[in-house]
């Protein structure tokens, strides 16, 4: 499993323009020692993102209003020493490309910009809102007697829609 297993360890940056929501974030310590030696064993390594919008409510569970999941992936040639490095939103390869440096790797496999969150419902005047990033590292390097799995990383930010 990741090691940034602390909670509010990815950074959101919720964007609201002409009343639609989308999220930047990065998620910096996820990428850490015994990541960079998974990828350099030639595994591919995916990092799945589940981005919420949510509104807070004080009597039920908070409303979903939006979602939206996205994933990078990494992949290192042995042979050329080359990182293919991939983003993938609802199924597409929206972005991919090649490099030797590691540091572009880990900046490349922890951050996207202004992901749409799809909001099924317009956003209400002056009312509270927040968007939670949850991520998952695939292969997992540990197992679990839980039927369920935990978050290798998550993080949250508040706002108030005001028009």
């Amino acid at each position: 499993l990741v090691g940034a297993a602390a909670s509010d360890s990815i950074r959101v940056t919720p964007v609201v323009s002409e009343g639609l929501v989308s999220a930047s974030f990065e998620a910096p310590m996820a990428f850490d020692a015994d990541i960079q030696d998974l990828v350099r064993s030639g595994l591919l390594l995916t990092f799945t993102f589940n981005i919420e919008l949510r509104r807070p409510s004080s009597v039920w569970m908070d409303r979903v209003l939006g979602t939206a999941t996205v994933a990078s992936s990494v992949k290192l040639d042995n042979l050329t020493a080359v990182y293919q490095v991939s983003k993938v939103q609802d199924g597409r390869v929206f972005w991919s490309e090649r490099t030797q440096e590691a540091t572009q790797v880990r900046v490349w496999m922890t951050a996207f910009e202004k992901v749409s969150l799809g909001a099924r419902e317009a956003l209400e005047p002056n009312a509270d809102y927040y968007v939670r990033v949850r991520m998952q590292a695939s292969p997992r390097r540990t197992l679990s007697v839980w039927p369920w799995s935990s978050d290798a990383a998550s993080g949250r930010a508040d706002f108030t829609f005001i028009r």
